[in-house]
């Protein structure tokens, strides 16, 4: 048997080495695959946050101000719910008056704010503060009992908030005409305890579609 200069077999310091290569390679490559298959989700999601943040930056256009602040909100929680996963984050929705010192709750106003160091701060550099415009009124129904803001109340609480395990705050948003319209119907938003987000409205008239007879 040929003998190495340090005295050991020389088959056997090669075969040793050999295998310690291949087990070396088949570990790469289980890590490899491992990795291609995480990259692959987080990349996904990536892109869906993206694609969302731009569609906040643009106005849709033939529809009315109603409907555009709803795809606004809709949008807006639906990036929300995706960032609160992916980053593993408790993110909530606060809301209240524009001006919160007046006596009639007027414009109302809402942001959505994450919760980190023991404390509630600005979730997303996209999404500031919005206020409703002129003319439109809020319905909030959170866990099915209507919501009402309490302007005495020292440390607001979310009236929806999303978890890092995809479930959230059963919830319910409608952004009403504060006069009566016929061409502005009630839109309602609507989140399931899973973290399913709903526009109701869009629901109903793809129904309606579908039944209508030829």
């Amino acid at each position: 048997m040929p003998i190495s200069v340090s005295g050991m077999p020389l088959f056997r310091t090669i075969k040793v080495s050999a295998d310690r290569r291949t087990r070396d390679r088949r570990t790469r490559d289980r890590r490899a695959r491992g990795f291609t298959l995480i990259e692959l989700l987080v990349v996904l999601m990536v892109i869906g946050i993206a694609a969302a943040a731009v569609a906040l930056s643009l106005r849709t256009g033939g529809t009315s101000q109603l409907q555009e602040e709803m795809e606004h909100f809709l949008l807006s929680a639906r990036f929300i719910s995706e960032q609160a996963t992916l980053n593993q984050e408790v993110i909530g929705l606060f809301v209240e008056p524009g001006d919160a010192s007046a006596r009639t709750m007027g414009q109302w106003c809402y942001e959505w704010q994450r919760f980190i160091d023991q404390s509630w701060q600005p979730a997303s550099d996209y999404l500031s503060r919005r206020c409703l415009p002129e003319g439109l009124d809020l319905e909030i129904l959170v866990e099915g009992e209507p919501y009402e803001y309490d302007p005495r109340a020292t440390t607001p609480a979310p009236v929806l908030v999303f978890y890092p395990s995809g479930e959230a705050t059963p919830f319910e948003w409608a952004i009403t005409p504060t006069a009566f319209s016929r061409d502005q119907q009630v839109q309602r938003v609507e989140v399931t305890m899973n973290g399913r987000i709903r526009w109701r409205n869009e629901e109903e008239a793809q129904q309606q579609y579908e039944y209508e007879p030829w």
